[in-house]
């Protein structure tokens, strides 16, 4: 069974914070890179030929949002959708070229550090919650949302 068939069927808000992106934004994005690949191979139709993937596309793009998302090493996300590092970083970047192509960007770059907030939600800078009682240490007094800093 593959990953996506087990995250489906969540509550679309736990979806939303697991993925990055609604589920019918994912299913519309599934459906563009379908359209893709079809007119490639329209195109070029002997790269139809060659071993079939082990893994299937929702289950590619949900790697790629995965990884996007939650900055997980490809070790681990071998591990998780049951597969070897090395192809899953051929699956990242092979995706993240498509993504690029579907979404008409520049270059790999801009999908990184564009603020596409409909697509992929960065989680580098995200609210923390902090204590009613005994939020001092975690108030510095100024009114916008500044991370944490550690020392």
């Amino acid at each position: 069974m593959s990953k996506f068939d087990l995250i489906k069927n969540q509550k679309p808000a736990s979806f939303l914070r697991e993925v990055g992106i609604r589920l019918e934004t994912f299913m519309l994005l599934v459906n563009k890179i379908t359209q893709h690949i079809e007119k490639k191979h329209e195109k070029n139709p002997l790269k139809k030929r060659g071993k079939k993937s082990s893994i299937c596309l929702e289950d590619m793009l949900l790697l790629t949002l995965y990884y996007l998302r939650h900055y997980m090493t490809f070790v681990q996300l071998g591990k998780d959708f049951g597969i070897s590092e090395s192809y899953t970083c051929k699956i990242f970047h092979r995706m993240t070229t498509i993504l690029v192509n579907v979404l008409d960007m520049k270059s790999r770059n801009e999908l990184m550090n564009s603020d596409l907030e409909a697509i992929i939600i960065d989680v580098t800078e995200q609210p923390i919650e902090r204590p009613k009682k005994g939020q001092k240490a975690y108030y510095s007094g100024k009114k916008n949302n500044i991370p944490l800093k550690f020392s």
